[in-house]
């Protein structure tokens, strides 16, 4: 009898695992060319990381990462950023940004900048980038403070959101625009 029960607990189990696996991913956004490479199996891959920036937030905070990866046999490579956000209650999400999308980002993040109230004759708004995985830096009015605030949001998994000054978007835009320029000073080495 116990073994049965054992074996009817397993069997029921391992039903329920495919439901929370496709759960998991039913992510809006499809994945970046980088993390798509990154998942190739049956080859060496190489990956090299450095930390460009750690921009603090209102709550929380963003940390931006130059990323290379390289196929060993074949020595194709992709680039780009990993981009960390971190609410005020230490949850965190990653998104991949691919190196050919960053100059969209970076005029993206330079128009949302310039926003302001007359973008809109209604009461409040909101300008957004979102980049193909999900990434989002978005400006708006706050009804609490009668300011233009910002927010870059992680739309991964669970949706992470740093609020932000103005002046700490502006740091998030240097910290990609130089990511950009390590990713050509690496691309000029080899």
């Amino acid at each position: 009898m116990k073994r049965i029960c054992h074996v009817l607990l397993v069997t029921l189990g391992a039903g329920l695992f495919p439901f929370t696996a496709s759960a998991q991913e039913t992510n809006a956004y499809p994945k970046s060319r980088l993390e798509n490479f990154e998942a190739t199996t049956g080859v060496v891959l190489i990956k090299g990381t450095d930390d460009m920036a750690a921009v603090p937030g209102k709550l929380g905070g963003v940390t931006v990462k130059c990323r290379e990866a390289r196929n060993a046999a074949t020595n194709l490579r992709e680039f780009g950023a990993i981009v960390i956000v971190t609410q005020a209650e230490g949850l965190e999400d990653t998104t991949y940004v691919d190196y050919e999308e960053m100059d969209a980002l970076l005029r993206g993040i330079d128009y949302i900048s310039k926003v302001d109230w007359s973008v809109t004759s209604l009461g409040q708004f909101e300008a957004g980038y979102t980049t193909k995985a999900g990434l989002r830096v978005v400006t708006y009015s706050s009804r609490r403070s009668g300011t233009i605030e910002a927010a870059v949001v992680s739309n991964r998994l669970i949706k992470s959101r740093c609020p932000m000054t103005m002046a700490q978007l502006a740091q998030f835009r240097t910290a990609i625009d130089q990511t950009k320029e390590r990713i050509e000073l690496i691309q000029k080495e080899k």
